[in-house]
């Protein structure tokens, strides 16, 4: 006779809730929303540096790239990076516990919803509130200034709750690509007559009437129907998608099993005979002596099978497809301001992405950190100089004069080593998900600065913006900054895989 073992209870739903924040709040997520304040700082200054003589609806004005694209993406790196870590760290154990799936989705959502209000109150709060003290002319109606910054967060619940889904689904940049798409097609079609039917527009569409703006950022006419809508039924839309992606269950995207699911009856047999020759095939042979580690060999096969494979030379076919139609003059900006400091961003995560899951076993090695930390920072920085020096090379073809091709082939190669060193610095002393924030901001004010006129005045402080200028005045400043910040960062990166090493 045998006892009943009792059966645990199940974990309630308030207990979930705490567990939930609890688990967030020291990690890469709960920093995250730091992200909107850097975005407000820097957006604060380049309301300054255009001039004096603003109204409250200009500063209003200022905050349209914020609820369009930057708090959306913001919104949705928070959900990728906290997928990411409990992927990472195998649920740090809650997989197992007896909690309701149902419960564990919601308080996840929970937890990052409110982190997700705090990055936008952060990202289109402080602008409103530093540029309102300024000046009583520039200061938003309390009114107004709280739908600028409750309209966004409730338009991007249904997103959070989309990426969050589909970072359970999919790999990390799969749901971060989604989100992107998601996030362009809402600014694209946030002004479409069919705006109810199309989930994506909700996203942005509250946003507007409450901005002043179109979606490209230029004032809304005093007879737009928009000027006159009411933010709140697209915003509440945004906000009940999030629903049925709470309530949809983890899809099963493998069919088959692999060998190591397979029972024991399922495994292969021998017979005694063939087992004896098995034995003496698989016998260990003598251990000879260790050969000199190959660290660029080793690194070079890390990053054999990630997507590098096909990024870079999609990248340069992309630009060459480009150049078939545009005259190549005029589209230096389409490299310099977006493809590299994109691909830099891209190359570093990548990089350490495919590095880090081993990088413990390294560190067990005789070679220690140093050296293949050297060799992972050489390796990167020479496939950022590669497609730098082969798309200068594209512009060449296409046309440009050779005066024009060297200051362009020189400053990328060197800005975009350091761009790279810088993401992969700050992705190992950090996380890949502060290094997205940074790069992201970084890549926004670059296009806007680089892009316009204010770089007559701001570009010295916006380093993802060098690339674009070639005059010799400015590459003298550059390119030397540029070099020792690589310098720096390189040495910055032996000594974060060390800790790396020592926290894995």
């Amino acid at each position: 006779m045998t006892a009943d073992v009792p059966m645990t209870p199940l974990v309630g739903l308030p207990a979930t809730l705490r567990a939930e924040f609890a688990v967030w709040r020291r990690s890469a997520v709960a920093h995250l929303p730091l992200g909107g304040l850097a975005f407000a700082l820097a957006d604060c200054a380049m309301f300054l540096a255009t001039g004096s003589g603003k109204t409250w609806k200009d500063v209003l004005g200022y905050q349209n790239l914020w609820a369009m694209f930057v708090g959306p993406m913001l919104t949705v790196l928070l959900a990728v990076a906290a997928a990411r870590i409990d992927r990472g760290a195998r649920g740090g154990g809650t997989w197992y516990r007896p909690v309701p799936p149902g419960y564990r989705h919601l308080s996840r959502f929970t937890a990052l919803a409110v982190r997700s209000l705090l990055l936008n109150v952060l990202g289109a709060g402080t602008p409103l509130l530093l540029l309102g003290l300024l000046s009583s002319a520039q200061r938003v109606p309390a009114g107004r200034a709280i739908e600028a910054v409750l309209i966004p967060w409730i338009s991007q619940l249904g997103l959070l709750a989309l990426t969050l889904w589909l970072a359970r689904q999919l790999h990390a940049g799969a749901a971060l690509a989604a989100g992107f798409v998601w996030t362009v097609l809402g600014v694209v079609e946030a002004e479409s007559a069919a705006w109810a039917v199309l989930p994506f527009t909700w996203l942005d569409r509250g946003a507007l009437p409450v901005l002043g703006t179109h979606a490209n950022g230029v004032a809304l006419e005093t007879h737009s129907a928009l000027a006159g809508a009411s933010p709140w039924p697209p915003a509440l839309l945004g906000a009940l998608l999030a629903i049925p992606f709470l309530l949809l269950p983890r899809l099963s995207l493998s069919g088959t099993r692999t060998a190591k699911h397979r029972t024991t009856a399922e495994r292969p047999t021998f017979s005694p005979g063939a087992t004896a020759i098995l034995k003496t095939v698989t016998e260990p042979a003598p251990r000879p002596a260790p050969a000199k580690p190959r660290l660029l060999g080793a690194v070079l096969g890390i990053l054999r099978g990630t997507a590098l494979t096909w990024l870079c030379p999609g990248a340069v076919a992309l630009v060459a497809l480009w150049l078939s139609w545009h005259d190549p003059e005029t589209s230096i900006q389409l490299f310099t301001l977006l493809i590299l400091p994109i691909g830099t961003l891209v190359l570093g995560l990548t990089v350490w992405s495919a590095a880090a899951q081993g990088w413990r076993a390294v560190a067990s090695r005789a070679t220690g950190t140093t050296g293949p930390a050297l060799a992972l920072t050489a390796v990167t920085v020479a496939i950022a100089v590669a497609v730098s020096l082969i798309t200068a090379l594209l512009y060449l073809t296409a046309g440009i004069p050779a005066g024009h091709a060297w200051p362009l082939a020189l400053t990328s190669a060197t800005v975009g080593a350091m761009l790279t060193t810088l993401t992969l610095w700050l992705a190992i002393r950090t996380s890949q998900a502060v290094a997205a924030v940074v790069g992201i901001l970084g890549i926004v004010f670059g296009v806007l600065v680089g892009g316009t006129s204010m770089q007559q005045t701001l570009w010295p402080l916006i380093p993802y913006s060098w690339a674009n200028y070639l005059d010799l005045h400015r590459m003298s400043v550059t390119l030397p900054v540029s070099l020792a910040a690589l310098a720096l960062f390189t040495y910055g990166i032996t000594h974060a895989t060390r800790k790396a090493a020592e926290n894995s």
